[in-house]
């Protein structure tokens, strides 16, 4: 794939700022949610709007498919989570439990738990189920606002980090309880990832990334470079590399076995907000359109196309089988 073979779709519904996208895994459908207090739901293929769901009261922070995409759900800052089910775009339930915004939310690799992030300096688990989901319990012990959150692929641990500057690790199985406690960082945990090896990556508003060693507790690898705050990170699919996203206008790609960084991939004239591998092998990023091939000795760049259409700082990135790139910006497009 090439940049040409990307085409752009720009898709306006929103009257307000875009907070959150998601893609389903199959990527059929793609999830918007605004400061508008609305979420759109998109045909990924036609690029045509497929209904506007208005049952939020306040901004739409957050929204997530379930692996198996049978449902989707919308955090906001109106202290509530709504789980919808996928096909009908219909609302299930109506998920109260937070005392302040839901910042962020994600679904276990079952698609049978729920959990969810908040102001209220709680996580909370949910049961899913279509007939009836329910609280399943609150985690509490962070000292502030519970900003990401990510099950590992296994099912059998719960990552969630916070401007508390830590990231708790929590045990699903056996009984729920936190068995980590993992402090390393000296600012906002602002995202956390399991690789598909169940190695944890962590980025903060220190401009640092850590790579943990989760069963002891303590860094491998403090990741150092980017000269701002890491707004996402990517791990390859077979977790070799890892992908940082930054600030200062740089994504730098990190060997995970040694922690030295490989790659610094420029060329962006504003703050780099997401950044994603590709089953490939190849890594799109966001702010213009990057396309970067793995070879052995490191990543090769092959080309780099800046978008006229867009002028805004993107949101998220997808790959699709299909060749075709979808993105989202801040400006109310995708």
């Amino acid at each position: 794939m090439n940049a040409q073979d990307a085409s752009v779709k720009l898709l306006k519904a929103h009257s307000d700022e875009i907070n959150t996208c998601a893609f389903s895994s199959d990527v059929t459908l793609l999830l918007t949610g605004a400061d508008d207090a609305t979420v759109c739901v998109w045909d990924c293929q036609s690029g045509s709007l497929i209904k506007t769901l208005e049952k939020h009261t306040g901004p739409v922070r957050c929204c997530c498919f379930s692996l198996d995409n049978n449902y989707f759900a919308t955090s906001s800052t109106d202290r509530t989570i709504i789980l919808w089910k996928a096909t009908t775009c219909q609302d299930i339930i109506t998920l109260k439990g937070h005392h302040r915004s839901v910042e962020v939310c994600c679904f276990s690799p079952d698609s049978t738990l729920l959990c969810s992030g908040s102001w209220d300096n709680c996580a909370i688990l949910w049961k899913i189920n279509e007939n009836k989901s329910q609280l399943y319990t609150k985690l509490t012990g962070h000292s502030s606002c519970v900003q990401s959150c990510a099950f590992s692929p296994d099912g059998d641990q719960l990552a969630t980090g916070s401007w508390d500057h830590t990231i708790r690790i929590w045990k699903l199985y056996c009984g729920i309880r936190c068995i980590q406690v993992l402090t390393g960082h000296s600012g906002n945990v602002h995202t956390v990832i399991y690789s598909s090896k169940n190695q944890l990556a962590s980025g903060s508003w220190d401009k640092t990334v850590i790579l943990w060693d989760v069963d002891k507790g303590y860094p491998l690898h403090v990741l150092v470079g980017h000269d701002g705050w890491i707004q996402a990170c990517a791990f390859s699919p077979d977790a070799t590399f890892l992908a940082s996203a930054a600030d200062d206008e740089s994504v730098r790609v990190w060997d995970v076995s040694t922690g030295k960084c490989t790659s610094i991939l420029q060329g962006h004239v504003d703050e780099v907000h997401t950044c994603a591998f590709l089953p490939s092998g190849h890594i799109f990023t966001s702010g213009s359109v990057g396309e970067w091939f793995k070879k052995e000795s490191g990543l090769l760049n092959l080309s780099t196309e800046s978008l006229d259409t867009i002028d805004n700082d993107l949101l998220a990135m997808q790959y699709n089988p299909e060749k075709y790139i979808q993105n989202l910006d801040f400006n109310m497009h995708v």
